[in-house]
Parts: C-alpha cells; sequence; structure tokens
C-alpha cells in the first residue's frame, strides 16, 4: 500500500534506483555501526554510573558533557585561527550536546538555521522575529516538557542549556538588526552591533564554540569574533605577552569541587527543596521556617555556583573571557567576561541592586542590552517588566514570575535606601546603614526565593503566609519611606553665576 507521507514517497524514489539503495545501505550500515559501537556502550555506563551513583541518569550525561568541555574548550586556542577554529567549536559543542541530551540535539540545529534565514531575509526585522519566534518556543517548550517539575524530580533536560541558546539568538539577531536600523533609519548606534551577515560557519562558532550554551555565560558576537581571530584584547593569545591563565584556571576548578562538596552535604539535610519548601506544620515557627527557607535556597544556588564555576575554569584555559589587567597591581590577568557569578557580593550582597547584577551577570546584562534599554520611560514599570521576562525565560511558572516581578520591587526599595542613605543621612553612620542594607538584602532575598521552587500559586502564597508576609510588609515600609524623602532637585546655577561663568569663559 502507498504511502501519503512525503518524506515515504522520497525515501520510496530514491530507494526505487539502483544507486540510490546503495546510498541508503550505507547510511543504514553507518547507523547500525554507530549505534552498536558507540551509542549502545556509552548508554550502558551512563545506566551503571547512574546505578552506582544514585544520581538519574539525565544528571549523569549532563555531568559527562560538563566535565568533557574543560578540556575541549581549553583546545579552543590551539586550534587555527578563523574557519578552523569556527568549525572545531561548532562541532565539539554539538558532540557535547548529543551526548548530554541525545536526539534532543536537533533542537539546537534547527532553532539556529531558522534564525539565520531570518537574519538574511528580514535583516532590519530579525531581532523582533527571533524574539516572537524562538522566546515564544522556549515558553512552549517549558510548557510542554514541565521543566520545573522535571529539575525538581531531578531530572536534568535540554531546555537548561536551551534557554542559554535563546540568549545568542535573540542577541545575535538583535545586533545585525541593529547594525541595519542605525545605518538606513539613522536609529542610535548600540555597543555590540554589527551589519556584515556573518558567514554560516561563523554564526556556528558563535553560537556553538567555547561550549558556553551549556551552562553559560553568555557572551556576544563581536566579542567571540576577537577571540576567533586574534584580534583586540586577543592578539597575544599564544605568545609570550598572552595572560596567565593557569592561577585563575586553578582557583575556579577548586572552587568547582569545593561546591559540590557543599552542595553533597547540604543535600543530607535538604534531601527534597521543594516538599520541604511547601511542607504545612503549625510547630515551625516563622523564623524556623525562614532558616529552613535559606539553607534550601543555599542548596539551589551552591549548585549553580558548581557548574558555572566548570565553565569559567573552562573559558580562562582557553584563554577567552579576558577583560584586562588588575587596576592594584596591573599585572594580575582578570577575567569578569567568564565568571558567571560573584560569589561574596551574592551571599553577602551589599545591596539588592548589587545582588542582582552580581548574579548571573552576564543574562543581566543581556536583558538590560536588549529589554529594559529599549523600554521608554525606564523606572520601576520597566524594571518590572525586565524581571518579568527574566521569570519566563526561566520557566511558565508563576514562582519564577513571582520571584522575579519582586526581585523588581526589591531593586526599585534598594534605590530608596540608597537615596536615603546619601541625601539625607550624616556620612558618619554610612558604615551602619551600609552594613544594616546588607542585612536586609539578606532577608528579603531569602523571604521571596523561598517560594521559587513552589511551583504552583497556592504553594507561592502559603509560603509567604506562613512567614506572617513579613517581607511584603517590609516592602511597602520602604515604599512609603521613597515618598517621605524624594529625590532632591538638583540645583540650578543662579543667572548672575551663570553671567560670571560665562565671562570669566
Amino acid at each position: 500500500m502507498a504511502s501519503s507521507c512525503p518524506y515515504h514517497a522520497a525515501y520510496n524514489f530514491v530507494a526505487s534506483s539502483f544507486v540510490g539503495s546503495k546510498v541508503l545501505e550505507g547510511f543504514a550500515l553507518a547507523r547500525g555501526c554507530f549505534r552498536h559501537g558507540v551509542a549502545e556502550p556509552i548508554g550502558r555506563f551512563f545506566a551503571s554510573a547512574s546505578k552506582s551513583s544514585g544520581l538519574h541518569v539525565s544528571q549523569v550525561s549532563f555531568l559527562a558533557g560538563i566535565f568533557l568541555n574543560v578540556p575541549l574548550a581549553a583546545a579552543t586556542r590551539f586550534v587555527p585561527k578563523g574557519k578552523a577554529r569556527h568549525a572545531y567549536g561548532a562541532l565539539t559543542t554539538l558532540s557535547l550536546l548529543a551526548l548530554a541530551y541525545g536526539r534532543d540535539v536537533q533542537q539546537f540545529v534547527w532553532a539556529g538555521a531558522f534564525v539565520y534565514g531570518l537574519m538574511r531575509m528580514f535583516p532590519t526585522r530579525c531581532g523582533h522575529l527571533a524574539w516572537g519566534t524562538v522566546f515564544t518556543y522556549q515558553i512552549y517548550l517549558h510548557y510542554k516538557l514541565g521543566t520545573e517539575e522535571a529539575w525538581n524530580a531531578g531530572a536534568i533536560d535540554f531546555t537548561g542549556s536551551f534557554m542559554m541558546f535563546t540568549l545568542k539568538l535573540i542577541s545575535i539577531a538583535m545586533d545585525y538588526q541593529d547594525g541595519h536600523r542605525h545605518i538606513h533609519f539613522g536609529e542610535k548606534r548600540t555597543a555590540h552591533s554589527f551589519r556584515e551577515l556573518p558567514a554560516p560557519l561563523e554564526y556556528s562558532g558563535y553560537l556553538f564554540g567555547l561550549g558556553g550554551i551549556l551552562v553559560g555565560p553568555h557572551f556576544y558576537y563581536d566579542e567571540y569574533m576577537r577571540y576567533a581571530h586574534n584580534e583586540g584584547e586577543y592578539k597575544t593569545l599564544n605568545t609570550k605577552d598572552s595572560p596567565r591563565v593557569v592561577g585563575a584556571a586553578a582557583k575556579a576548578f577548586m572552587s568547582t569541587f569545593f561546591f559540590i562538596a557543599v552542595y553533597l552535604q547540604l543535600g543530607k539535610v535538604i534531601t527534597d527543596r521543594p516538599a520541604i519548601l511547601k511542607r504545612v506544620d503549625p510547630n515551625i515557627r516563622a523564623w524556623e521556617k525562614l532558616l529552613i527557607g535559606f539553607v534550601a535556597n543555599l542548596e539551589y544556588r551552591v549548585k549553580l555556583y558548581f557548574t558555572w564555576h566548570l565553565e569559567e575554569t573552562a573559558l580562562i584555559l582557553s584563554g577567552f573571557g579576558f577583560s584586562g589587567w588588575s587596576k592594584e597591581d596591573k599585572e594580575t590577568p582578570v577575567w569578569t567576561k567568564a565568571v558567571s557569578a560573584a560569589v561574596i557580593e551574592c551571599e553577602a550582597p551589599p545591596s539588592f541592586a548589587v545582588a542582582v547584577v552580581k548574579w548571573n551577570r552576564h543574562t543581566g546584562k543581556w536583558l538590560r542590552n536588549y529589554v529594559y534599554t529599549r523600554i521608554p520611560g525606564g523606572g520601576l514599570p520597566a524594571l518590572m517588566v525586565t524581571q518579568v521576562i527574566a521569570g519566563i525565560w526561566h520557566g511558565l511558572s508563576p514562582s519564577f514570575v513571582l520571584f522575579f516581578s519582586h526581585s523588581a520591587l526589591l531593586i526599585y526599595c534598594s534605590r530608596i535606601l540608597y537615596r536615603i542613605q546619601m541625601s539625607y543621612l550624616p556620612k558618619e553612620t554610612l558604615p551602619y546603614t551600609n552594613f544594616g542594607h546588607s542585612l536586609l538584602t539578606l532577608f528579603m532575598l531569602n523571604y521571596i526565593a523561598g517560594g521559587y521552587n513552589a511551583v504552583s500559586m497556592k504553594s507561592v502564597l502559603d509560603w509567604w503566609r506562613s512567614v506572617g508576609w513579613c517581607g511584603h510588609y517590609m516592602i511597602s515600609f520602604i515604599f512609603v519611606l521613597g515618598f517621605i524623602f524624594p529625590k532632591k532637585k538638583k540645583k540650578k546655577a543662579s543667572t548672575e553665576e551663570h553671567a560670571t561663568s560665562k565671562k570669566a569663559m
């Protein structure tokens, strides 16, 4: 019986010829050899490792991918610059994605090809089209796969890496669009904009190079191109003047094992984070619940510190992420572009605003470049929209949206408190008010983060209710302070002073 499927019709047409049948037999033979010689042994190894370690199979395959990325990314610096470096980066990271996620690697390939088509056909609209399609598709994936529930259950799917991939796709499309709109419509030139359409190999090298989409951090197309061609800050790469990498890489690598050790110890205490946070027990007092929430959320952050420091190690060894020299001795290289989070500033933040900037810092800069600065008016409305988009980017869940929308309120509160500190209080009180600001920041961040993993709207509200809505009262109080202590208007020079200064000139 003839098949109505176009794929089957094309297959039968090719197979009907002698040459076509031999080609298809060759493909089938190669696929069988790969399955029996590579895929099945790796699958058995992962299953064995999962059984012995107690980790989910998806966790084992993901860990294998990010650990293998360290030597593979580090070797990028020794690959000849230009096309060879693009090809090496694309092939190695695609292989790691296939190792970690199996056939889901095709999601990255098709999405990348789609956005490249948008850039070629709609250069003045491709950024907005990428927002409307790729970002929407990512939201659909979160909904379809139930990613938050899967992550809380210990499973890891491709959506986490696809989140980083979405940032890169929108970034390169927006920067290409900005370059064209600057020329054709006279719009303001943005920091990373460009006009020349990347070659397919350059495009693939940027998207997949250095394993950056596995766990981050995000970096821009122009930054990658300077690295790929040994230009700009990378002109001395692999020369005697190249920045030293051993010390910084060793520090990041040791931090990786420190954080995984802390995570394993906390895991003995917090065995099921969502269940503990959603637990309703009248015998647990509010301050005890806040303490439990702090430990539970620390466990979550430590897990991310582990993966981020591993990628930081890979980037530093590759030579990518060099950000200049230390201001103190002018000799120690600084690798800010390779660092996803500043741990000390995140765990002991001086203010809400600093905590947000230092946590997943490159994603924060991405949000600022492509969301916040493009919303007319700025202020709290722009901040709220930006943080809500950040929440939706993490997953289509009330807990994410509520956490990030409240983080916008906290950032605004931080601005009010800073204004009071600097404009209304004596300078002598600054050390004490800074300390108080830091303690309040730590408390409030853990208060709103208590519902981060609760998934449902009811669970989030139950968490806040169980601790007496204390954080919300604090937010309201600070907003009232903002009205009591408004921004001071800048003093305008008098007409006489202006005339005097003009005469002196």
